[in-house]
């Protein structure tokens, strides 16, 4: 039946072709009447001492948080719902079956200089990360990328790949611009700390106060009319989440970004009219389970596993509720369920989903698997199951109470756990090289539709055949040739009928194979306060995906808050 489905999809992509195809953009910044300008946004983040660097090449957490603010992409891309939003470019549009992209640069926009941007920048943004491996983040010139060239040619900037990659729109919308005439004349940008930032952006970078605070002040130049509407942006750092949330609740700081126990208790309630919260689903925690181990190995071992396991419980204890309790086996996050989930996969997911430790039971039954007189789970040639390891990262508090929980819930049906805390750098090596049993972690794809999680969960590039070997982001270490070909068929269309085909055939394969057991929906954790700005984002204006200014939703927010 799968090779069927695949099949279809496959034969309906040649029949159908690819057309030229754009995407309708959203205006997410309509002019708010009668703003009051002026100001002063105040942030506090818990990230301890901080070094220079204002390198925007780099990742978040080697550059200074204020980046987002002060350099700006071609397109700002909402995660969460996939609205697509113009910055230095105004339109796209793929042609020639997808093996072009072709953007339209904005006119009229300077850089903080005084010299005009122009649709040469953009092509020497993407052609130095190309010269320059290690600041290319996103990978648009990795090993499974297929892109070939970019060139720019009058106020247009053509991306020709050797074989249609329509994801990869995501990751090129994401890339921060920058002027050829300041960039061209660094000799090694990898160790460049960028002392005095060119940019496009609404904010010029103004002071940095070693070690803690960071300063940028409006550009009074800059391209989009009556933006930004604050003076000046405020970042300083703290050792610790206590700290920080106490400095929210005194509203000494308009924002933060921190998970806060029991939020609507600690936060939300001393001030219910002032302090608020947006922590949107944008990602799932999950259990991996090494496939490359016995008994794991097995998908309805695995499937009891899941079905052992009661999410309300885990919700309740780790999250406090604030996760919801909307989360889906096949990983597909809440905003993305109603666009993306197959209708027909609903009784399958809700078994898969559903606590059933009786059913699971059954399961292991089917397969061999038997409780002994003690109660201890046995194979089917009759040993004893040994102890197995649920990994976690040392004081991690919402994945340690998970494993709790998961150890409790596992010993119901004769499975003997126990729960390894190892420290970041140990706890990630393990995931990665494949030595755990079972581990606590995150879904390792975040995109605006289904496709970069499962690209990032299943495409066999980042998977290892080996323990011992490095898995990139695949960690269970399961491929299938049915999910490698419905991906090729999704990277190779911009027919939305098309991908989601694709997806869903993806989908059943998760429900039946599941190579992951999905315990809660990951959240953002963004704090704010309205004692003296407003105009955030929030659950009933979504026009950011819920993450912090030192990533890409700084610059909407950027643009869009105001005075009281």
């Amino acid at each position: 039946m799968k090779k069927f489905l695949i099949f279809v999809i496959v034969s309906s992509f040649l029949l159908l072709g690819v057309v030229a195809f754009s995407q309708s953009l959203t205006n997410i910044f309509p002019q708010v009447p009668n703003a009051k300008y002026g100001g002063t946004l105040r942030l506090v983040m818990p990230w301890g001492p901080l070094t220079f660097n204002l390198n925007p090449f780099l990742s978040p957490g080697v550059r200074l948080g204020i980046i987002p603010e002060i350099y700006e992409p071609l397109f700002y891309v909402n995660s969460l719902n996939n609205h697509i939003t113009p910055m230095l470019a105004t339109s796209y549009k793929w042609e020639d079956n997808a093996l072009k992209l072709v953007v339209t640069v904005r006119k009229n926009v300077k850089w903080s200089d005084g010299t005009p941007f122009t649709a040469k920048d953009v092509a020497f943004t993407f052609n130095y990360i190309k010269r320059y491996p290690a600041l290319d983040t996103y990978g648009i010139w990795s090993k499974t990328s297929t892109l070939q060239s970019v060139k720019a040619k009058g106020d247009t900037v053509i991306f020709t790949f050797s074989k249609p990659d329509t994801p990869l729109f995501y990751y090129i919308s994401s890339v921060l611009i920058v002027p050829e005439h300041v960039w061209s004349k660094i000799l090694d940008p990898t160790k460049y700390t960028n002392p005095k930032p060119v940019a496009t952006g609404p904010f010029i970078f103004k002071a940095f106060n070693a070690p803690n605070q960071i300063i940028a002040v409006k550009n009074p130049n800059y391209w989009m009319k009556g933006r930004p509407y604050l003076n000046e942006i405020e970042m300083y750092s703290v050792k610790s989440n206590t700290t920080a949330l106490l400095y929210m609740l005194r509203h000494k700081y308009d924002a933060s970004y921190l998970y806060i126990p029991d939020p609507q208790r600690t936060w939300i309630s001393p001030n219910p009219t002032l302090n608020h919260m947006f922590w949107p689903t944008n990602n799932i925690n999950v259990l991996y389970m090494n496939t490359q181990k016995f008994p794991f190995n097995d998908s309805i071992f695995r499937k009891a596993i899941s079905m052992s396991i009661n999410r309300k419980t885990l919700e309740k204890t780790a999250y406090f509720g604030t996760g919801g309790y909307d989360q889906n086996p096949t990983g597909i996050i809440p905003a993305q369920q109603k666009e993306w989930i197959d209708p027909t996969l609903s009784t399958l997911a809700s078994q898969i989903g559903s606590y059933d430790p009786q059913k699971a039971q059954e399961l292991l039954a089917s397969i061999g698997f038997k409780k002994n007189s003690r109660g201890l789970l046995t194979t089917p040639n009759g040993k004893v199951l040994p102890t197995f390891k649920i990994l976690v990262g040392a004081g991690w508090t919402d994945f340690i109470s998970m494993a709790q929980v998961i150890s409790k819930e596992l010993e119901q049906i004769g499975i003997r756990t126990t729960i390894d805390q190892e420290p970041w750098s140990t706890y990630i090596s393990s995931v990665m090289t494949g030595t755990y049993d079972m581990v606590i972690c995150w879904g390792t794809g975040v995109g605006p539709t289904p496709y970069y999680l499962y690209y990032r969960e299943f495409n066999p590039a980042f998977s290892a055949s080996k323990i011992g070997e490095t898995a990139v982001s695949d960690y269970s270490r399961y491929t299938n040739p049915l999910i490698t070909a419905a991906l090729k068929v999704y990277a190779s269309t911009s027919n939305l009928n098309l991908q989601k085909q694709a997806i869903y055939t993806i989908e059943r394969i998760v429900l039946e194979d599941v190579p992951f057991v999905v315990l809660t929906n990951r959240t953002q954790f963004f704090d704010y306060s309205t004692a003296h700005l407003v105009g955030w984002p929030s659950e009933s204006n979504p026009y950011t995906s819920g993450g912090n200014f030192d990533g890409e939703d700084g610059l909407p927010m950027s643009l869009n808050i105001h005075l009281k």
